[in-house]
């Protein structure tokens, strides 16, 4: 049994019924260039990844490593800020987010956006951190999906940041960050950095669990 099997039934055994309803199996054995991944990214009331609440999230669906602008998930939170430093970092204000949807419905409409995809990101990490905190909070949920960091996709001489990234890969740049803008940005990274994998087995890409 490998880390990532391990691991998953580790939180089976512990979440039960939690962890079933809030993820989901994928066929490892599957060439890469035919399965569905989701690349996504979200922004939060700050850096504290216990304490932050997710203002927005913004993904893009990938079938056959294909980005479609139709296939996108665009959701802004109506939730209170009760700090500066995502206005100073986002530019988010508390009136953006009047008109956003509950907490709990922005769950439930990420999960179906995502259920069945490996679940992409930059920094991958830290944006399943607050998800997992957002689902476990709104919807009673144990997240713990395979997900892939497009960083584990370059040699390890450095450590670009997006917009370096962008530059590196001849990509074209933008002044935007909001998150359905930076998930844009990393799609395009991850379908040129996939490439040399597509036709390679999933279980053979850097996954996480």
């Amino acid at each position: 049994m490998n880390l990532i099997k391990l691991k998953r039934w580790f939180y089976r055994k512990l979440y039960k019924e939690n962890f079933d309803a809030f993820n989901w199996e994928i066929d490892l054995n599957k060439p890469v260039k035919e399965h569905c991944f989701v690349v996504f990214d979200t922004e939060t009331t700050g850096t504290d990844l216990k304490r932050a609440k997710v203002l927005s999230i913004g993904a893009f669906r990938l079938r056959g490593l294909t980005l479609k602008f139709s296939d996108t998930l665009n959701l802004k939170l109506n939730i209170s800020m009760d700090t500066l430093e995502s206005i100073k970092v986002h530019g988010i204000t508390p009136e953006d987010l009047k008109e956003g949807i509950s907490p709990k419905e922005a769950c439930e409409r990420f999960l179906e956006f995502s259920r069945g995809c490996i679940l992409v990101g930059y920094f991958v990490d830290i944006d399943i951190a607050v998800m997992r905190n957002l689902i476990k909070d709104a919807c009673n949920g144990a997240f713990y999906p395979y997900h892939l960091d497009v960083i584990d996709l370059l040699e390890k001489d450095q450590i670009p940041t997006l917009e370096e990234l962008t530059k590196r890969l001849n990509l074209p740049t933008s002044n935007l960050h909001d998150a359905l803008e930076d998930a844009y940005m990393t799609s395009l990274i991850f379908i040129k950095l996939i490439k040399r994998f597509q036709n390679h087995k999933v279980k053979e890409l850097p996954l996480k669990a």
